[in-house]
């Protein structure tokens, strides 16, 4: 009876100090150093809601992989570039009309989509 103890007890600490490890950032982090550059957002997970937003280019920062976009009513957004996405941010320049899709994952908002909206041609009479 007393192995069985020693034994549900061992298993219950093991089962426990699973998730603090995993949730621990730093356990089998083995990057030694970083160039300064900030890497491309993760990708959201498949539940999160994509959302979007048009409007013009205010900044893009090649460093932290982002661009910050106002909307026609004045709000500026804020997105960092998923992998698939960082090549756009250097075609991207101040002014240019956009749209975007983005999804909100923990802090920050991640775009998975940017494209340029095409100038529309006016005819005159």
């Amino acid at each position: 009876m007393k192995g069985t103890a020693i034994l549900f007890a061992a298993g219950l600490t093991l089962l426990l100090s699973g998730p603090a490890l995993a949730a621990d950032p730093s356990y089998g982090n083995k990057s030694s150093g970083t160039t300064g550059a900030t890497a491309p957002a993760e990708k959201p997970g498949a539940m999160a809601m994509p959302h979007h937003v048009t409007g013009n280019v205010v900044s893009v920062d090649k460093k932290t992989n982002s661009v910050s976009i106002k909307d026609t009513k004045g709000k500026e957004y804020t997105l960092v570039a998923d992998g698939d996405t960082v090549a756009e941010l250097s075609r991207l320049k101040v002014g240019d009309e956009v749209k975007a899709t983005y999804k909100k994952d923990k802090d920050q908002m991640v775009a998975t989509k940017i494209t340029t909206v095409a100038a529309t041609n006016t005819r005159t009479k």
